[in-house]
């Protein structure tokens, strides 16, 4: 249990990255706006809201 307390963290980073690229990546192509925006929001959200709580309550876990 401990264990996935210190992987999932990295792995919403890793995904927030991801969809933050297919965000950047959307843009440029600029086919589609609202996919932009979709992708762009979800990994904002994933890096600066999830990953903060997952730290942060996960810590409580472990006691």
């Amino acid at each position: 249990m401990g264990g996935l307390i210190i992987v999932l963290p990295i792995i919403t980073v890793l995904i927030g990255l991801y969809l933050i690229t297919l965000g950047l990546w959307e843009l440029r192509e600029g086919v589609n706006r609202n996919q932009y925006i979709k992708y762009m929001f979800t990994g904002l959200f994933l890096l600066v809201l999830v990953t903060p709580m997952i730290w942060l309550f996960g810590s409580s876990l472990l006691i």
